[in-house]
């Protein structure tokens, strides 16, 4: 995480050389994990939310703290532009609801800092934008803003005007949802732990499952397929889904060939179909909805 601050600018476009490149490698490990051990989409949607909050708490805690360097105009741009490159990663894998819902408050940050903010209306278009922002935390941003050579003063009344709309509205807010207004983002993400409604089975699927022999009657009536199981499988539905996998036979297989007993026909051939999205996701989008009722 602490790349995720370093006062460079990352002029390459290169995601290995940038500033975010240790944080896309952590969630681009953790997704390919989950792939591997076939988590369930609302489990793994529950993980990242965890992620992308803890990103959000420990660059947005930093950015307020009280001897921050953080609060300029060019350090807005530069969180911006970093938060944009994990934005995009988030969204090929289907992710980029609960992206957009996590980093909610160090996205609007960093646009506070970014944007024009020098008069009335300048100000009133922020406040709109940045409603997730506290008053506290709108204060701290625009009292602690160091200016550049070229940049105006922000004068002190029209800080006091946004941070009395934000009294009013964000504060109230969080007051109805039983959350205390402060400046730091609380550490612990306050979302439940839900299993999965349906489709999720904590056990390893082997053979083939009565339901599915169900499913299919219709379509074998119809014409349109069969089901046949193969005598020789070991059962598992993973035996194909590796490519060093292909050729390997079920040691019930293999010990017929070695006791000289050779099947009288050709073993069914192995069809690969490959599904391609249009994002290259997950299809995590739908699941994803759910997370910003919790915020």
């Amino acid at each position: 995480m602490p790349n995720f601050l370093s006062d460079r600018d990352d002029l390459s476009h290169d995601p290995e050389d940038s500033s975010t490149a240790s944080v896309l490698g952590v969630l681009s490990s953790a997704m390919n994990l989950l792939r591997r051990c076939r988590v369930n989409a609302a489990l793994t949607i529950q993980l990242f939310s965890q992620l992308f909050h803890y990103v959000n708490v420990w660059a947005f805690n930093k950015v307020v703290a009280p001897n921050s360097i953080y609060c300029s105009r060019s350090w807005g741009l530069r969180l911006k532009a970093r938060l944009a490159q994990i934005e995009v990663w988030a969204e090929r894998q289907g992710l980029e609801l609960a992206a957009e819902c996590h980093l909610a408050r160090l996205m609007q940050a960093a646009h506070l800092l970014q944007a024009p903010k020098y008069t009335c209306d300048d100000l009133a278009t922020l406040s709109s934008s940045c409603f997730k922002l506290n008053s506290l935390q709108l204060r701290a941003l625009l009292q602690r803003y160091q200016c550049s050579p070229d940049e105006p003063r922000i004068p002190h009344e029209i800080v006091d005007n946004v941070v009395r709309v934000a009294e009013n509205l964000a504060d109230e807010l969080a007051r109805s949802d039983g959350r205390e207004v402060r400046l730091e983002e609380e550490p612990e993400l306050a979302l439940p732990f839900l299993l999965p409604e349906d489709g999720y089975s904590c056990e390893v699927v082997r053979g083939v499952p009565p339901g599915l022999v169900d499913f299919i009657a219709p379509l074998q009536h119809a014409g349109l397929c069969r089901l046949t199981a193969q005598p020789t499988s070991n059962g598992l539905w993973t035996v194909y889904m590796g490519a060093s996998n292909s050729m390997v036979r079920s040691p019930s297989a293999m010990s017929n060939r070695s006791a000289g007993f050779l099947p009288t026909q050709q073993e069914p051939e192995v069809q690969i179909i490959k599904l391609h999205k249009s994002n290259n996701g997950m299809g995590l989008s739908i699941v994803a909805a759910r997370v910003s009722t919790y915020t």
